[in-house]
């Protein structure tokens, strides 16, 4: 039965939606006194254009089940989220009216249930080898694991739905199902279900599997498959047999089901879509019992395909291009990464976007029609003498969401250097006033000698900041020959300063300006037990290998109340 209702809401807000009928069943083990107690379910939308538009969540499976004293029940509302929002899953308390619960309510694996029948508490499960249990997981399956006493249940699930925006996962509203579970004394087995493991798909990959049901009594059995993607648009999904029927089992004889989904463009999200499978037998000993199990499909976008890069020697610039997305008319945007230095890298199945510890950094989006990108470092030119490699990542909007897989990594031939390259920044003293940094860097090696002959002098540059200009100053007085340079009493404990250094000709005309380097900065921040460590530099060469990530946590004792001292080694 469905009441269908229209309304118009005044404008932004919390709202509720609820239903309330007078009475439940009578004689409800699990609460007190329910043929005079009110049946009371509601719903939550929060209205906010922040947050866009929002559907609540819809539940396929129907919410009453039957089950088998000792043999452990099990459903699954068969909840999805049309906008591709995150669900997560609780067990709650049924109510008579808002904000009060029903009087008297225990959950069905209380203890006075099993006394009830002579049934030892402690070995009450379905293996005989723990007391019963009753709870639900991630994916929303309702496990009760194995009912005592004969009769009638009533329990409620709180469903609440997530969206993340800008990082920050909220909560857009909830749907509260309160379901009757009947359970009888019966000498029938549970079926039982053989489902894949989940899985990752490209989009545009068809899906083809089969789940398989078994019944250790040889009933035959019902396989029903519930989603979402049986009546998505475009390109739904299909089962077979559809609709459901019985098939018989026998020993080396299985029951099947098979999905079959062509995937495309359209079905992209951040979240999987989750198929919930259900068996049912056909006993002559009691009533059927079902199991459920879910199976997660993920579709993520094509990675991005590119084309040869090509340089601009004179700009110190890169000019990139690719192809036409794959999924253009659904993604929003590309992301373009770069980073100092190769680094062989070919996502794992289900890894998207741009891993942290591949150690790029995101230089510009662009809208996903674009397919070029000149990079020149944002004007100051690209580093002389560093190699730049590059990657793209296609984005999904929201509030499905979604990322593609990350390209393959394209990379230039290193930077010509005709001006001096910096190769090393080291604080090798931390303090507010005696502080010390040791500046490296070599020769405009590939400078032109007729034109700027050498032997080459140098001035170094200091600024506070990981780049800029912000107080700079001269490190030294005039011009030295040598390719290193100790900077002393400067406050290194609170500020990150960058260098940059001008070589000259031995006629004193300007060869170059090298790009600037900072130091690295090393912060902490507590956590449970534990401190995370997070370092910054802005410099042209790479501080990131397999070994070196820009983020580490370190786990000390619970009850350690020493002060502890970091320091921070990077090897170039």
């Amino acid at each position: 039965m469905s009441y269908t209702v229209e309304h118009t809401f005044a404008g932004p807000g919390k709202y509720t939606i609820s239903y309330l009928e007078a009475n439940r069943n009578a004689g409800i083990l699990n609460m007190t006194n329910s043929v005079d107690t009110r049946f009371y379910v509601e719903t939550q939308i929060i209205i906010d254009p922040f947050l866009g538009c929002s559907n609540t969540p819809r539940l396929l499976v129907p919410p009453i089940d039957k089950g088998c004293t000792g043999a452990a029940f099990y459903h699954n509302p068969g909840a999805y989220d049309p906008d591709g929002d995150s669900l997560s899953y609780e067990l709650t308390i049924p109510k008579r009216e808002k904000d009060a619960n029903v009087y008297g309510y225990l959950d069905p694996n209380g203890k006075k249930f099993y006394d009830a029948i002579g049934l030892n508490y402690g070995t009450a499960n379905e293996d005989g080898n723990g007391p019963p249990t009753f709870s639900i997981d991630e994916s929303g399956t309702l496990l009760w694991d194995a009912p005592g006493a004969p009769g009638e249940y009533n329990v409620a699930l709180l469903i609440k739905e997530w969206r993340k925006i800008n990082g920050i996962w909220i909560q857009l509203g909830f749907v509260v199902r309160d379901m009757q579970i009947i359970i009888e004394d019966c000498l029938n087995q549970r079926p039982e279900l053989n489902v894949p493991p989940d899985i990752c798909v490209e989009a545009g990959q068809l899906i083809n599997i089969d789940v398989f049901g078994t019944d250790p009594d040889y009933d035959s059995v019902k396989l029903e498959a519930y989603s979402e993607i049986f009546s998505i648009n475009p390109s739904p999904a299909n089962y077979s047999p559809r609709p459901p029927v019985f098939q018989k089992t026998a020993p080396g004889v299985d029951a099947k089901l098979t999905l079959s989904w062509q995937t495309t463009c359209n079905h992209v999200q951040a979240q999987p879509y989750q198929v919930v499978f259900k068996v049912t037998d056909k006993s002559g000993k009691g009533p059927s019992l079902v199991q459920f199990k879910t199976w997660n499909i993920t579709v993520v976008g094509p990675a991005p395909v590119w084309h040869p890069p090509q340089v601009d020697l004179g700009a110190r610039s890169a000019i990139l291009a690719w192809d036409d997305y794959a999924c253009k008319n659904n993604a929003s945007q590309m992301q373009i990464w770069r980073r100092v230095d190769q680094y062989v890298f070919t996502p794992p199945e289900c890894v998207t976007g741009m891993p942290d510890f591949l150690g790029y950094s995101l230089i510009n989006v662009v809208p996903i029609g674009t397919t070029t990108f000149t990079d020149n470092n944002g004007g100051r030119g690209l580093s002389v003498g560093a190699q730049y490699c590059y990657r793209l990542v296609a984005i999904f909007p929201q509030p499905g969401g979604g990322e593609s897989y990350v390209s393959q990594e394209v990379c230039l031939p290193p930077i010509l250097a005709d001006a001096p390259v910096v190769t090393n920044v080291t604080v090798d003293v931390t303090n507010r006033t005696n502080g010390q940094v040791t500046v490296r860097w070599r020769p405009p090696f590939e400078a032109d000698p007729g034109q700027f002959p050498p032997p080459y002098t140098y001035e170094v540059q200091r600024a506070e900041g990981f780049s800029g200009d912000l107080k700079l100053t001269s490190a030294f007085p005039g011009k030295r020959p040598d390719t290193v340079w100790v900077d002393t009493g400067i406050n290194t404990l609170e500020t990150v300063f960058n260098y940059r250094v001008t070589a000259y000709a031995s006629d004193n005309t300007k060869v170059g300006v090298s790009p600037t380097a900072s130091t690295v900065r090393l912060e902490t921040t507590p956590q449970f037990l534990q401190i995370a460590l997070s370092w910054n530099a802005d410099v042209s060469w790479s501080n990131t290998n397999a070994r070196l990530s820009p983020a580490f946590n370190f786990s000390g004792p619970a009850n350690s109340t020493k002060a502890i001292l970091y320091s921070l080694i990077v090897w170039t």
